[in-house]
């Protein structure tokens, strides 16, 4: 799949960030370029701690950052034991 950001094709340009799997499929999937990611967190570092409607300090949000992606992880590599087990059981 093709990676394009959707900020850059809203100002007219391209936007191609990459390839994803799977690689033969020639849709296109929408991202962020690093150009546009760097202005989104200037602007966010500018406005202060404050996140949507609520504050909170920058050291709480990359902490539940960090857990919410364990979890993540913690949840699919579950899934791929269960997988392997259950094969394994067959």
């Amino acid at each position: 799949m093709k990676v394009v950001c959707s900020w850059c094709r809203g100002e007219g340009r391209s936007g191609f960030v990459g390839e994803k799997a799977p690689l033969d499929d020639m849709r296109e999937t929408h991202s962020i370029c690093l150009e546009h990611e760097t202005a989104v967190r200037a602007r966010w570092a500018a406005h202060g701690p404050r996140i949507g409607f609520y504050t909170a300090s920058t050291d709480n949000v990359r902490h539940l950052a960090w857990r919410t992606r364990r979890v993540v992880l913690s949840a699919l590599q579950l899934g791929v034991d269960l997988k392997g087990w259950a094969s394994k059981a067959r």
